[in-house]
């Protein structure tokens, strides 16, 4: 379910798994999912990109609540 306009307050990751997270305005923390080591790096920093320059995203969020796609708004 894609979920648009919204503002990543925070970001999270650890160096040595594809663990990545983020805190999302009116979903709190959610995992980046996981798979192809690229993708979740590629979603991650977009969404860093996004919480540093205060800029809205739009995501996809599966029904695991797991985030499989970002864009920026």
């Amino acid at each position: 379910m894609w979920n648009y306009n919204l503002t990543v307050n925070s970001v999270f990751a650890h160096s040595l798994s594809q663990n990545a997270q983020a805190h999302l305005s009116g979903l709190g923390w959610r995992i980046i999912a996981q798979g192809d080591p690229t993708g979740v790096t590629r979603v991650f920093v977009l969404l860093s990109d996004a919480a540093k320059t205060n800029r809205k995203v739009h995501v996809f969020i599966e029904a695991s609540g797991r985030i499989s796609s970002a864009q920026l708004a």
